[in-house]
């Protein structure tokens, strides 16, 4: 491929720093990309108008001395935080005009690291479904294939860098909304451990304390050697979240051979062929690459999710649910209340006992790797859905939150989390994650590079890079 759009981001910045080919032309690329295809994906909702004019001012200024690993590198930043200048609305019409007065710490490390915003990407309503589609801007597709989600919250973030628009896209990852689009789309990714990347929105009001201490701010792109370099920007330090942690590693000792413990499916949810073929691939690939493997169970897998499950819409029906109501749309009210059947708000007594339990679980997980380096599972028990099932089909919702154990127990424990594609299944991707202790995000990136030499990517398959 000649395509400057199929450029890695890290053979991006290398050209640019060379002087093989000037910001400029990497951007107009991207924008010419994007204008091609935004119209049939629809997963960009707002162009930067101002990414050209950032372009020429950093080819006039010249590559600095030691430039970021995305410098001049094309990116797309989500809706739902803060970027000067452009509506933080959520997907939610009444909020389409809501414009907040300065840049999320995301963003502005991303602008201090040289890359050039170009779009804004679509989430659902709230960020609260595993497809992409808001009644302010519409649906947005998977490049592989329209009748199946691209994933959410992020699936258009993920849809966009799968098809080259933008080298690295951000999103975010409440509930598995980083690693569950780049398992849709093809692509890779990491849930960051918590505090890892610094968060808050400018345009006011805290997020409610518990949904802060399971969300994280990450990046999607084309391999891992891409989402290594993402990571290292946006993880830059800003005051603004007193909650940062900067640790390079957990600190843990590590044997000459590396061990990885694994199950295809420790929850009790059924599991599809196709994802067990993923994991076949993916155990093979790690074998064939030097790793010593371990078939085991996690500590009390189904009780880690559901606790997520439990705390979440406890504080979502204290925080969001009146805010839900007022704005959302009559199949996100109807979605809340799914959420609710099947996690019934506790009362105080019984969501302090959960705040203590979920402790005692992440210390459990963290004993369990002082006898294994990393553990591998699916990133989703089934391969993508229809685009859209939890609308058309509410009936399936349950079926579709069972699909997402895996993704959950992650959330509720803060552990960094890589997310790589193994396989295409009639043509939609599926893959697995491999999950670090605390703080030991670019260790589990060097070990899910490995297995992805291994194994190889598959964004090249798309048509639409025909």
């Amino acid at each position: 491929m000649t395509d400057i759009a199929s450029w890695s981001a890290i053979e991006t910045a290398t050209k640019i720093r060379r002087k093989e080919v000037s910001v400029v032309e990497v951007t107009q690329a991207h924008i010419s990309r994007m204008e091609a295809l935004n119209p049939s994906l629809n997963v960009i909702t707002t162009p930067v108008s101002e990414a050209l004019d950032v372009a020429r001012a950093l080819d006039e200024s010249g590559n600095p001395e030691d430039p970021a690993p995305l410098f001049g590198v094309p990116v797309t930043t989500k809706i739902n935080v803060d970027q000067a200048g452009y509506a933080n609305s959520n997907g939610i019409p009444a909020f389409k005009d809501m414009v907040g007065p300065g840049d999320s710490p995301v963003v502005s490390n991303l602008r201090k690291a040289g890359s050039v915003i170009i779009g804004r990407t679509n989430t659902p309503e709230f960020s609260m479904r595993w497809c992409t589609s808001n009644p302010l801007h519409g649906v947005s597709l998977n490049p592989w294939d329209a009748t199946v989600t691209p994933g959410g919250s992020s699936g258009a973030a993920a849809a966009a860098v799968a098809s080259g628009i933008g080298a690295i896209a951000h999103g975010n990852d409440l509930g598995g909304s980083l690693r569950y689009p780049a398992f849709c789309c093809g692509v890779a990714t990491i849930r960051p451990s918590f505090g890892r990347v610094p968060a808050m929105n400018p345009i006011g009001g805290e997020r409610p304390p518990l949904t802060q201490t399971m969300s994280v701010q990450g990046p999607i792109a084309r391999s891992i050697a891409d989402v290594r370099a993402a990571l290292q920007v946006m993880s830059m330090r800003d005051s603004r979240d007193p909650l940062q942690v900067l640790a390079p590693d957990s600190g843990r000792a590590r044997g000459e051979k590396i061990t990885i413990g694994y199950c295809a499916n420790p929850f009790s949810a059924p599991l599809d062929p196709a994802v067990q073929a993923g994991m076949d691939i993916a155990v093979r690939g790690l074998r064939d690459a030097g790793f010593a493997l371990r078939e085991m169970t996690p500590p009390e897998p189904d009780a880690t999710a559901r606790l997520w499950g439990d705390i979440l819409f406890t504080e979502t029906a204290h925080a969001a649910q009146d805010t839900i109501n007022a704005h959302g749309s009559q199949e996100m009210k109807r979605l809340l209340e799914s959420y609710l059947d099947r996690f019934p708000p506790l009362d105080t007594g019984a969501l302090l006992d959960a705040m203590s339990r979920r402790i005692m679980l992440q210390r459990a997980w963290s004993l369990m790797f002082d006898d294994i380096d990393l553990f591998m599972m699916p990133t989703s028990l089934l391969r993508p859905f229809e685009n859209d099932l939890d609308f058309r089909s509410p009936e399936r919702i349950p079926e579709i939150i069972d699909a997402q154990l895996p993704l959950h127990a992650i959330n509720l424990l803060g552990l960094p989390a890589a997310a790589l594609p193994t396989h295409l299944a009639e043509g939609v991707p599926v893959g697995v994650q491999i999950v670090a202790p605390m703080h030991d995000d670019y260790f589990v990136l060097d070990v899910a590079e490995r297995l992805e030499r291994e194994i190889g990517t598959i964004w090249q398959k798309l048509p639409l890079w025909a």
